[in-house]
């Protein structure tokens, strides 16, 4: 399933997944709370994943209308795609 979109490795799954997360649980998610994940990567590693997830379509940056400096960070249409077909595989799974 990853290599059809493109995820090379576990720290951009795990980016991904806190991006999904935070969508999904409707909490904003901005630049700075993924540069804190510390615990993925350091923070030069994790705004590389995060611009190579940018470039494969899976997430992207909103600037906010209140403060300029503040960017979120959302799924994009492809990135909720991934998450659809990980979840029907794992039902599939699920029911055999």
């Amino acid at each position: 399933m990853n290599k059809r979109y493109r995820i090379n490795d576990s720290k951009e799954l795990l980016v991904l997944e806190a991006v999904l997360d935070a969508h999904i649980d409707g909490v904003e998610f901005v630049v700075l709370d993924l540069i804190l994940l510390n615990e993925i990567a350091s923070q030069a590693t994790l705004h590389s994943v995060m611009k190579g997830l940018i470039l494969k379509k899976m997430i992207k940056t909103e600037t906010c209308t209140r403060d300029g400096r503040r960017k979120f960070v959302l799924p994009t249409k492809h990135g909720l795609a991934w998450l659809k077909d990980c979840s029907e595989l794992l039902a599939t799974f699920h029911h055999q």
